[in-house]
């Protein structure tokens, strides 16, 4: 965990930062206020010393010089008065110029420029001094920007002085200040400049800003410190003092052993203060917590056992209801598969099946009202009355009237349960039910739609003594499915409080409808979690999926064929195949899916099964009446894998993009009718089913 800083620490770098901030933004504040002082006073001294050198040019007739180009005697003596202008000011530069051509801004001569005595007392040769009426400005004495404002101020013949600031390569930052000359018929004719280095300014404001923020910064220190000190004083000390003796008795109070009051008098801390006041609610609040900590204790014992008893109890419902599937391995005539997912820890519905004989199933789906663990006792219960009286061979309404003359009697806590109860000859398909106020079941018979079963209901069970249920019979025919559920079911509730609904499951049903039941089951729960989302689920959801094949599976005997699973045996797999399902009748189109199956299962058998050693693979065929179709199972005693598992390839991309295996598996499910796996008596049993 990241360790963060001490209240001293946040305080001074608080204070550091506001105190940084301030100085930074008065150094600012006084450079801009005095720099623009200094530029004006600048501003104010460059047009003193132009409008004084521009006096001194008019007794030579300077305009006159500019507008014909010559250099007259009168020349010279301007020149020496234009030095002693330079010499006596401070200022870097002093010159005229002219445009040969007004239109074009580089076509800039000089007319005269000025000499101070240091720069005349070099002992260079004039002509290397001067620059003389005519000599064309270099490129980049000027920029673009200051020459067309030069090249304004003579084209409007300017009659006031101007000033500006430039830059050139040459010369670099510099306050120019400017005069329009004029000849004596009155035309703009040049520009008298005088010119002052910036930087020589800027060093001058740059002293005062370092001057200003060494004297703002060292206050920024002084006033810095003594805010740490008196914050280590009156704040950070008395909650360090109260946090030590505090952390003391929680230490003690973790170790079990019986703190001290906490005292918080000699600490140093003024009662009346605020830290007064948090000492004194940090003392009252350890007290509480010495004696909640006692209690906690006790009710954690409490709270422990009892959640030890619901895990217990939740194993034990668990374990009263079948949950091993597939529950019965060696029967072909029918497949059941059944799911219950309690709102709490254990729940008040529960679901059954059980053989009563060897050609009678009994089926049960019950719902308990209430939840928890007085919905869970009750359910076993009841589950155990069912199943007792249902296997000593009573009728559906006879099991239901004679656990409601059980229970009732003794119901004072005026309890019941809703019970669909049905028994099922599993040789002829005939399916003897009676509902004791229980949901109504859902029923699809081959190649058909999941459809309700509007059956009347009968009294709920717990209710009273005496009551009499009515039975009735419905015809499964093999390839039917029967759905058997809870109330939780359609009643689940999104966070809109909107019901799942009939509607809705059934369409949840029919979406699946050619799968077998564990996959229905798995569908309807997928449709019921798509629906509620992140919704609270408030009722326990039960499924019971009832699969009828009838007649044992099939209408005559499987034919088999035993080889070793070895890919050189493939030819007399498909010859195996071939020839029974040629007996068969089957269409040569239906041979071929299923040949190019066979092909693909048995080679994964081969290649994968027993590597690197060998083993024995058994292919079982049987023919089924009813709707006609072959049943083609392979075994082999391998390695367990589900073939199945595998995500299916994505078809829509390319051969390139696509991962490599797992095609054949997939075409095999998009042909067959049906495909399922199981792994059961140390065996891989794959089933591919085709209806032809």
């Amino acid at each position: 965990m990241k360790q963060k800083l001490s209240i001293k620490v946040q305080v001074a770098i608080s204070a550091i930062l506001f105190m940084g901030i301030l100085t930074v933004a008065i150094s600012l504040i006084g450079y801009k206020l005095y720099h623009d002082n200094v530029m004006e006073s600048y501003t104010s001294y460059a047009d003193t010393v132009l409008e004084y050198a521009y006096r001194t040019t008019l007794p030579y007739s300077f305009g006159d010089m500019i507008a014909r180009r010559e250099m007259p005697e009168d020349y010279e003596k301007l020149r020496e008065a234009l030095n002693e202008v330079k010499d006596s000011s401070h200022i870097e530069y002093l010159y005229a110029i002219y445009f040969a051509d007004i239109e074009d801004i580089h076509s800039l001569h000089y007319a005269i420029n000025a000499k101070n005595r240091q720069e005349l007392s070099t002992g260079a040769p004039l002509s290397t001094i001067y620059t003389y009426m005519g000599a064309p400005v270099e490129d980049g004495a000027f920029a673009d920007e200051t020459l067309e404002v030069l090249r304004q101020a003579v084209k409007s013949a300017l009659r006031e002085n101007g000033t500006l600031e430039g830059y050139s390569e040459e010369y670099g930052h510099m306050l120019n200040g400017y005069r329009v000359i004029f000849d004596s018929e009155d035309n703009a004719v040049g520009l008298l400049c005088v010119e002052i280095d910036i930087n020589r300014i800027n060093q001058g404001v740059k002293g005062y800003a370092r001057t200003v923020f060494f004297i703002a910064a060292s206050f920024t220190g002084l006033i810095v410190l003594i805010y740490i000190l008196n914050t280590q004083r009156y704040l950070v000390g008395p909650i360090l003092r109260i946090a030590q003796r505090s952390d003391a008795f929680v230490k003690k109070m973790q170790s079990n052993t019986d703190p001290e009051e906490l005292i918080y008098e000699d600490a140093g801390i003024e009662a009346c203060s605020e830290l007064g006041m948090l000492a004194e609610n940090v003392k009252s609040l350890a007290n509480g917590v010495a004696s909640y900590m006692t209690n906690l204790k006790a009710a954690t014992s409490e709270r422990e056992r009892i959640g030890t008893e619901l895990a217990l109890a939740t194993r034990i419902q668990e374990d009263m209801l079948p949950n091993t599937f597939p529950a019965f391995p060696d029967r072909a005539d029918f497949d059941v598969y059944a799911v219950m997912d309690p709102a709490k820890e254990v729940g008040g519905d529960f679901y059954d099946f059980f053989l009563i004989d060897d050609t009678h199933l009994g089926l049960v789906m019950a719902d308990v009202s209430g939840k928890g663990v007085p919905a869970a006792l009750f359910m076993m219960v009841s589950k155990i009355l069912v199943q007792i009286y249902a296997m000593n061979g009573r009728s559906p309404a006879q099991v239901l009237k004679a656990v409601n003359d059980v229970i009732s009697p003794n119901n004072r806590e005026e309890m019941f349960v809703t019970v669909w109860l049905g028994i099922l000859d599993t040789e002829t398909g005939k399916l003897t039910a009676a509902n004791a106020g229980h949901e109504y079941p859902v029923l699809a018979q081959p190649n058909g739609a999941f459809e309700l079963v509007r059956d009347k209901h009968g009294l709920v069970i717990g209710a009273m003594e005496g009551v009499c249920y009515r039975e009735y019979e419905l015809t499964l025919k093999p390839g039917a499915k029967l759905f058997l559920y809870t109330d939780g079911v359609p009643e689940a509730t999104d966070a809109s409080e909107q019901l799942f609904g009939i509607e809705r499951m059934l369409a949840a049903l029919n979406r699946v409808s050619d799968q077998t039941p564990e996959e229905i089951l798995r569908g309807v729960r997928r449709a019921v979690d798509d629906f509620v989302r992140e919704a609270e689920q408030f009722d326990d959801l039960t499924m019971l999926c009832l699969e009828y094949c009838g007649n044992g599976g099939q209408t005559s005997d499987a034919r088999e064929l035993v080889l070793d699973a070895e890919v050189d045996n493939l030819e007399r797999v498909l010859g195996f195949l071939e020839e029974q399902l040629t007996a068969a009748d089957c269409p040569m189109k239906a041979q071929m899916q299923l040949c190019v199956a066979a092909e693909e299962i048995f080679v994964n058998i081969a290649s994968y099964a027993y590597a690197p050693g060998t083993g024995k693979a058994t292919v079982r065929v049987a023919i089924e009446e009813e709707p006609r179709r072959a049943i083609v199972t392979f075994l082999d005693s391998g390695t367990p894998f589900d073939p199945l598992a595998r995500e299916d390839p994505d078809v829509t991309l390319s051969a390139e993009e696509r991962q490599i295996g797992g095609l054949g598996i997939f075409m095999t499910k998009k042909t067959m009718d049906d495909v399922s796996y199981v792994y059961r008596d140390g065996q891989n049993v794959l089933t591919l089913k085709k209806i032809f």
